[in-house]
């Protein structure tokens, strides 16, 4: 049986990494799909080989959340999924950072994922399910990535927070919380091929499994959490971090 057949669903930050694979996936399921982010050609592309809704949205901008939607609505109907996965990375030590840096992730990370939450309310269906993207970083305390850390501690928060106002239409919110994941987060363009391949095998060397996680992995997970599989489980966390913050 197809639990994705007919269904309609959302994810913000679509058109590459976890977004862009969970994309396929839920198209492969059945789902019809509508995509976002900030860049064109990623999402045409997306568009062209998945048979995806691709708008252009960046979801700071409060209009642009509510043209992504009304878009949506007018070619699709009510949702039933949203993956409310946009985000941005960057790292600075606690005396480097700016009001800029810091407001330039927050403005995505978490203003921009809780307007992405609060606009979709008129238009979700009872019963849908909501996937908001934290990060193992919330617990690892790494240098360096204060700012972008505190954000995601702020997506996991607002997963329990959401979850105890939207039950009541049975609506689910949870978070997944990925660890290292082979995306474009990882391609840290300020640095040379030799260092990137030096950070990645650091970042290998501290995971108990030994390897980073695909893209795919996290939509599998994905997949999990907007199914009927997952429809005991509300507020919580699914963690796939390789066993770097348990073990």
């Amino acid at each position: 049986m197809n639990d994705f057949e007919g269904k309609v669903a959302v994810i913000t930050g679509g058109n590459s990494g976890i977004g862009l694979a969970s994309a396929k996936r839920l198209r492969q399921q059945g789902a019809r799909v509508a995509i976002c982010g900030r860049d064109r050609s990623s999402l045409d592309s997306a568009a062209e080989e998945l048979g995806v809704l691709a708008i252009e949205a960046d979801v700071s901008r409060l209009p642009d959340i509510d043209r992504l939607y009304a878009t949506v609505a007018d070619t699709y109907g009510k949702l039933d999924i949203l993956f409310a996965n946009a985000g941005v990375f960057q790292s600075k030590p606690v005396a480097e950072v700016t009001e800029s840096f810091f407001d330039g992730q927050f403005d995505i990370n978490v203003k921009g994922l809780y307007f992405t939450v609060q606009k979709a309310l008129p238009y979700l269906n009872d019963g849908a399910s909501i996937i908001l993207t934290s990060s193992m970083v919330h617990d690892a305390g790494w240098p360096g990535c204060s700012v972008y850390a505190a954000g995601k501690a702020a997506v996991r928060s607002l997963a329990r927070s959401f979850s105890s106002e939207l039950h009541g239409r049975g609506i689910r919110v949870n978070a997944l919380v990925p660890g290292v994941t082979d995306t474009p987060i990882l391609q840290w363009q300020d640095q040379t091929a030799a260092q990137r391949a030096e950070g990645l095998e650091s970042l290998r060397a501290g995971i108990p499994l030994g390897r980073i996680a695909s893209a795919e992995e996290m939509a599998q997970a994905v997949l999990f959490l907007a199914s009927p599989a997952a429809a005991y489980m509300l507020g919580g966390e699914l963690r796939l971090d390789g066993g770097m913050t348990q073990l």
